[in-house]
C-alpha cells in the first residue's frame, strides 16, 4: 500500500492491483478451474483483478467459425458452431 499525501486533504491510500489472467489449459478441466481459487485466496491483501479467457481449444474452435463464415462458407460456420 502507498501512501500520497494531498494538500489540505486526508491522505489518499493506493493499492497496487493485481492482475491474474488464466486462460487455455489452465482452466480446461474443473481440477484447474478450482486451482484458481486456491491461487487467489493466496492474495487477498489488496485489489484483484481475474481475467478468464477462453477455456481449452475454445479459442481455436472459433475461429475456425469466423473463418468458414467470412469465406462466404455460412452453412459449413453454422455445422461448426455446434
Amino acid at each position: 500500500m502507498l501512501c500520497r499525501e494531498r494538500k489540505n486533504r486526508p491522505a489518499l491510500y493506493l493499492y497496487a492491483m493485481k492482475v491474474f489472467k488464466f486462460g487455455g489449459a489452465s482452466v480446461h478441466s474443473i481440477e484447474r478451474i478450482r486451482n484458481l481459487g486456491d491461487i487467489l485466496e493466496k492474495h487477498t491483501d489488496g485489489p484483484v483483478m481475474l481475467i478468464v479467457s477462453a477455456m481449452g481449444k475454445t479459442t481455436n474452435a472459433l475461429e475456425k467459425v469466423a473463418e468458414a463464415y467470412f469465406m462466404g462458407e455460412k452453412e459449413e460456420a453454422i455445422r461448426l458452431f455446434r
